[in-house]
């Protein structure tokens, strides 16, 4: 039944930055809860933050394999094999029992995660990526395909910005710019405010320099000293 529901297929790196991770994040639950079932491969990385932040936004998530049902690859993910069939989602494969993890399979896997999906959003993608096999056939199949940017020296998004120089797929910043490619109406989100006070000179400091992104210690010492704080760790 669950393959009958509206779905989108959220693809990406392996090897996950924390930017990454939080793009993921941010464009999951919004999806999530607009009604979209999540399609993803159960890979470890962007695909299994796909399924577990899918779980806590209360939703469903079908992993897609690229061998047959008798074990879960990666070992890692078989508690969240689990985890994904206790709340309603699907763990998905056309191969036949005994089939092993080879290479090959996996580009064969991602057609199947185009295919079930209105459309396919790369979150992060290296060059070489197989999520961009993903968008690839997925565009072939005349599904819409959106992309995430990244910084022009992160090698991690050299993948994401060459598929948007092509101009055959769709910048997407937030979840709400897929929704509104599909044709549906983003709900509202209840807006969260934190109101905070800093206790001293020194919370001031490292509050004031703080920024969106993740920040080493020493670049967030330098921003606080060049606003006029002294601030040593």
């Amino acid at each position: 039944a669950i393959l009958d529901q509206p779905s989108i297929a959220l693809v990406g790196t392996r090897q996950m930055s924390a930017y990454g991770r939080r793009v993921t994040q941010a464009f999951v639950g919004p999806l999530v809860e607009n009604g979209l079932v999540t399609v993803s491969g159960l890979a470890s990385g962007i695909d299994t933050i796909v399924a577990e932040e899918t779980i806590k936004a209360k939703g469903s998530t079908i992993a897609v394999l690229a061998h047959g049902l008798h074990y879960i690859f990666p070992k890692a993910n078989e508690a969240l094999a689990e985890r994904i069939i206790e709340n309603g989602g699907l763990i998905l494969t056309e191969e036949a029992l005994g089939v092993e993890a080879d290479t090959f399979r996996f580009p064969k896997r991602n057609r199947l995660v185009a295919g079930l999906s209105l459309g396919t959003v790369v979150l992060e993608a290296p060059a070489q990526s197989g999520a961009l096999i993903t968008a690839r056939i997925a565009l072939e199949e005349n599904r819409e395909v959106f992309v995430v940017p990244g910084q022009i020296f992160d090698p991690h998004y050299e993948g994401c910005n060459a598929l948007l120089s092509k101009g055959t797929a769709k910048l997407v910043t937030k979840a709400e710019d897929v929704l509104i490619e599909l044709g549906m109406r983003p709900r509202e989100a209840n807006a969260v405010t934190v109101d905070f006070v800093p206790a001293d000179a020194f919370q001031k400091a490292v509050y004031t320099a703080l920024s969106a992104m993740p920040q080493p210690v020493d670049e967030l010492t330098e921003r606080a000293n060049d606003l006029g704080y002294a601030v040593t760790y």
